[in-house]
């Protein structure tokens, strides 16, 4: 056990337990330097008896070479990649560069799990990687993609770093152990250990003051004293302790032969290991490598079957940065030349050693850059091409190097640097036509990432743009029109929307091809928001005629008017095609746009299951890689599911949070749409008033804007309802109207049902019938959530009842509780409950032990099986291994009491009534009072 360090070994060696027992974990261990984050590694490797161990080590001069990282974790299992998805495999090759082709990032991300989880399959594995804070992005984002997904597989992951310079690990929701220093006690015995009764006690009062319980301080700091203690003065000086550290390690370099520092400094200059690439380097500079046995002898590195390894991260930094820069240049010019068999990595080398613009190394990154784009490294690409613009000679190659990398940026999922790089390209751009696609990027990015608004083009300056551009490259005026029509879209411009949409569509001829089909759905989306249905139709009707096989590559933009439209089959149809595919390519951006749709549409139909899955799954990776639009949308749609099911503090939270990300987008829309979903929620809580207040800023939107489609913001009935219980007759009367209107306007059936239904509560008793009769009718032929139908039938059985009508009550009573059973609607559960025991019948619920909710994930599983997929199917499809499917299977199971696939099946069959309970009796009388 390492001094001072048994809490920290016992939760360590608990996980490898874990792994023994065939359940997955995952550990993030975060200090200073020389803290003991290798020294708990070292130990955890002793303690891995009956484990497969890969490990795996960060380099400071690997950050810009994508996968590196990844690649040296997993050599040893190179043979089992045939084993994975074929798709995966292909990607993960690719990525590693085992072969050519290019590199989808989240196959292989997936391939990486699918890899890991192969290998634990035939024997518990443990994954070791240090110095995190210097891992390669893409090698990173495949590292944390897998740990968040393990489960059930007999897997131990373990990453250690730097505090605060570890930001990809440190923002993840891993769990985490941070390292302090040692309590004064273990720092005394560790000194005693190491410097037995060497040093005199005023020196160890020093060593120990100094090294405030630094593990690595206690061993090194003793070497810098003098026999006399001359250099207590120094410890108690005022540098900082990694400086003091470093200096001691110099000390150490500095008394050894100048050839064997300077192979030292080459080696620095370089990732640990490549001892043939140093030795070459050091006798290009008329070194002599041989001369690395006295740095072996002074332990400040180790050279084992040709790998070279410092002892402390530290060593390296303390030579390199000790070096002056044209010591460094040399170093890296040397080695570029020693790497020439492997061009990335020469590049790279021969960047660092350039004193200013050049050409060719230029060219050279450009190359690396699209090497690293083919292999899936958005992030390595960006770095590359940023560094080729910095050393480029002219103004047109620099900026077209930051265009292309502030693209590449943000396909990596980093919009902050995208920004950044687009920005300093803009005032490169002399041609009108490349300013306006710096200009259109700027926006686009802080258009979907709410901080970065203040470096968005404003509307009327794109439109501008947008004019004198038309006669020279009418598409580069239709992007940029694009920008401000999605703007429109989001803040319910209904009339500039639709004018804007009637012009792209003119722009982006000739028809059939992809950018008119875009511009035509969006033309679409226009004519809905104004409740245009016919000329909706109509063009939605043209965008099939353009795509007879209905193969859109991203049905996103149509999805939103079909469901205006009542089409939901059609809409579901797309979608759900555009998602496998979308999971089949691994392109996370058109998945979670098209998920994010489709959790919508299943959300409006009452399949709160999918809806809740979806959502959770698109709201999973809209965090992942920043995009704070699709963030707000899932957050608005699953609190839409929490307010029918009344969970106030989940609904409240997300709402919140939706509205804080949509206003800093300026997006109108989402804002109304989490308005709603606290409306609903307080209707069904019974707080009327409060209802009101949130839902009544949404009528005034609407009808500001010439809302003319209900289902864009379908506040109507809950409003009215509203208005009603809190005696406001007026605001119900004004609402019902203008639903009306809008609803034989556009013929939508869940609208005029809704209608039906508040005019039946404000009806004469000789009506009641009548009203909600017809609502009752129009709910069945809609394709609308049978959520609202229950809301009628408890209204229409609250009417009957006060008209004396008890036995006629009971019969619209027992299914609108069906439903909302069904539903966990628990609010309107027990105001319909209450009403139901006022007609003398009283409910009996289910068995409470078969409701236990299921967590989204457990949700995406469950579907996907009641599918009829295979557990390796399902996996493929969600990026998890069969193990971890298995697993939470096994959960599902025990929380819905069932024992089978087929059981499993059954019961999400009916789960498009919103639902997953078993059914059974439930209804029971009393005598009437």
């Amino acid at each position: 056990m390492l001094v001072g360090r048994t809490e920290e070994c016992e939760r360590l060696e608990a996980l490898l337990d874990s792994a023994r027992d065939g359940r997955s974990g995952a550990l993030l261990i975060l200090g200073d330097p020389g803290l003991g984050k290798t020294s708990l590694l070292e130990h955890l490797i002793g303690q891995a008896t009956g484990l497969r161990v890969l490990q795996a080590r960060g380099s400071e001069y690997e950050t810009q070479l994508p996968f590196a990282a990844l690649h040296g974790l997993l050599r040893p299992l190179f043979s089992l990649i045939e084993r994975i998805p074929a798709t995966q495999a292909r990607s993960l090759r690719a990525a590693l560069a085992l072969e050519g082709g290019e590199a989808d990032r989240l196959s292989a991300y997936a391939g990486t799990l699918s890899l890991l989880a192969e290998a634990a399959e035939a024997r518990p594995t443990l994954v070791l990687v240090d110095d995190v804070q210097w891992v390669d992005g893409a090698s990173a984002g495949a590292l944390l993609f897998a740990a968040r997904r393990i489960a059930g597989e007999a897997l131990a992951l373990v990453f250690a770093g730097r505090l605060g310079q570890s930001q990809a690990f440190e923002a993840s929701d891993l769990p985490f152990l941070e390292l302090e220093g040692l309590d004064a006690e273990s720092a005394r015995v560790l000194l005693h250990s190491r410097e037995g009764s060497a040093l005199a006690p005023e020196a160890e009062r020093h060593v120990l003051e100094a090294a405030a319980g630094n593990p690595l301080a206690l061993v090194e700091l003793p070497a810098t004293l003098t026999e006399e203690y001359a250099g207590a003065t120094a410890l108690s000086g005022p540098l900082p302790l990694t400086e003091r550290i470093q200096q001691a390690f110099l000390s150490s370099a500095r008394v050894l032969p100048t050839d064997t520092q300077r192979v030292l400094l080459v080696a620095a200059a370089t990732e640990d290991g490549e001892w043939g690439a140093v030795r070459r380097a050091a006798e290009l500079l008329g070194a002599d490598a041989a001369t690395i046995a006295d740095a072996e002898a002074a332990r400040l590195v180790s050279l084992t079957d040709g790998s070279l390894r410092f002892r402390h991260p530290l060593v390296r930094s303390a030579i390199y940065q000790a070096a002056v820069p044209a010591e460094r240049r040399a170093a890296h010019r040397a080695l570029g030349k020693a790497l020439e068999a492997d061009p990335d990595r020469s590049a790279w080398h021969l960047a660092a050693a350039a004193e200013g613009p050049d050409e060719t190394i230029a060219v050279a990154l450009e190359e690396t850059a699209e090497r690293a784009r083919s292999r899936g490294g958005f992030a390595s690409q960006a770095r590359a091409l940023e560094r080729a613009a910095d050393l480029s000679p002219t103004s047109e190659a620099r900026f077209r190097r930051l265009h292309a990398a502030s693209a590449a940026a943000y396909w990596a999922g980093e919009p902050d640097h995208a920004i950044r790089l687009a920005e300093s390209a803009l005032p490169l751009a002399a041609d009108p036509l490349l300013r306006a696609d710096v200009r259109h990027r700027l926006s686009v990015i802080a258009d979907w990432h709410g901080r970065w608004r203040a470096s968005a083009i404003p509307s009327d300056e794109l439109v501008r743009e947008a004019d004198r551009l038309e006669p020279l490259d009418p598409r580069r005026a239709a992007a940029l029109l694009g920008v401000v029509l999605q703007r429109r879209f989001q803040a319910l411009e209904t009339e500039g929307a639709l004018q804007l949409a009637e012009r792209r569509v003119s722009l982006c001829a000739p028809a059939g091809g992809e950018r008119h089909l875009r511009a035509l759905q969006d033309l679409a989306r226009a004519q809905g928001l104004r409740g245009n249905a016919r000329e909706t139709a109509d063009t939605i009707d043209r965008v099939l005629a353009e795509s007879p096989d209905e193969a859109l590559s991203f049905a996103t933009n149509i999805a939103e008017p079909l469901i205006w439209l009542e089409r939901y089959q059609l809409a579901r149809r797309l979608l759900t095609a555009s998602v496998a595919e979308a999971r089949t390519e691994g392109n996370i951006v058109r998945l979670i746009f098209e998920q994010t749709n489709l959790a919508l549409l299943e959300l409006r139909t009452g399949r709160l299951a999918p809806a809740v899955a979806g959502a959770s799954e698109a709201l999973s990776l809209a965090e992942q890689t920043g995009n704070e639009y699709i963030e707000a949308c899932n957050l608005t749609t699953l609190a839409c599911v929490d307010a029918i099911r009344g969970n106030e503090a989940d609904c409240r939270r997300r709402a919140e949070r939706a509205v804080l990300l949509a206003r800093a987008l300026g997006d109108e829309l989402v804002q109304a749409e989490a308005r709603a979903a606290l409306g609903g929620l307080a209707l069904g809580a019974g707080r009327p008033e409060e209802a009101t207040r949130q839902l009544q800023p949404l009528a005034e939107l609407a009808r500001r804007n010439a809302v003319g489609e209900p289902g864009v913001l379908p506040y109507g009935p809950d409003l009215f309802e509203a208005y009603l219980r809190v005696g406001d007759l007026d605001g119900a009367e004004r609402t019902l109207g203008e639903l009306r209107e809008r609803a034989e306007a556009t013929d939508r059936k869940w609208a005029l049902a809704a209608a039906e239904r508040c005019s039946g509560l404000v009806a004469s008793d000789d009506q009641i019938d009548a009203r909600f009769g017809a609502a009752v009718d129009l709910h069945q032929g809609s394709g609308f959530s049978p959520f609202e139908r229950a809301r009628t039938e408890l209204c229409y059985a609250e009417r009957l009842r006060r008209a004396g009508r008890r036995v006629d009550a009971r019969v619209q009573l027992r299914s609108a509780l069906e439903v909302f059973d069904d539903f966990g609607a628990r609010r309107w559960l027990e105001r319909a409950e209450a009403e139901l025991r006022a007609t003398g019948e009283t409910w009996r619920k289910r068995d409470p032990t078969a409701e236990e909710q299921l967590t989204p994930q457990e949700l995406q599983i469950a579907l996907q099986v009641a599918e009829g997929k295979t557990n390796r199917e399902v996996g493929g499809a969600l990026f998890l291994s069969p193990k971890t499917i298995e697993f939470h299977l096994t959960r599902t199971y025990r929380k819905l009491d069932i024992h089978s696939r087929a059981e499993l099946i059954r019961l999400f069959a009916g789960q498009a009534e919103g639902g997953l309970r078993p059914a059974g009796p439930r209804l029971g009388r009393r005598p009437a009072s």
